[in-house]
């Protein structure tokens, strides 16, 4: 069984190298194939602990979002969490911030990845919340 990331319709179109570059190193280090899939919003996901939705908090707000955030994220805020019936939710507060929502999700599998030879990303146990002071792709 492989991984799957779900791209917000829209903005897949706008980071697309970055989408693939998060498949790639999840391939790697899964060692099993990656999808990646186009939604408008954040759903319920059929293997959680294998799902990865990204997506901003203009696309929540949406009127038929069938998810909300408790609270809006600044500007330049990035939250990444697990939730049991979604996966792995990776959002932005804007476009713009989205991309390096992104590069902090594959620095952190792989820093995961790192404590133990051979141990497969567990989606269940990242969680990161905070600005969008993250290094660029060369330094991945």
């Amino acid at each position: 069984m492989g991984m799957t990331i779900i791209a917000a319709s829209p903005l897949a179109g706008r980071i697309p190298t970055t989408i693939h570059q998060l498949q790639h190193i999840l391939t790697t280090l899964t060692l099993n194939p990656v999808r990646i899939s186009h939604t408008p919003f954040i759903e319920i996901a059929l293997s959680p602990k294998e799902t990865i939705q990204i997506s901003t908090t203009a696309q929540l707000k949406h009127q038929d979002s069938p998810f909300r955030l408790k609270r809006d994220l600044a500007e330049d805020e990035i939250l990444i969490t697990f939730s049991p019936e979604k996966g792995l939710l990776v959002i932005a507060s804007t476009e713009a911030v989205l991309e390096q929502a992104c590069m902090k999700l594959m620095m952190l599998l792989r820093q995961q990845c790192a404590v133990i030879p051979g141990h497969k990303p567990r989606l269940e146990e990242l969680f990161w919340n905070g600005s969008s002071d993250v290094p660029h792709a060369a330094a991945l």
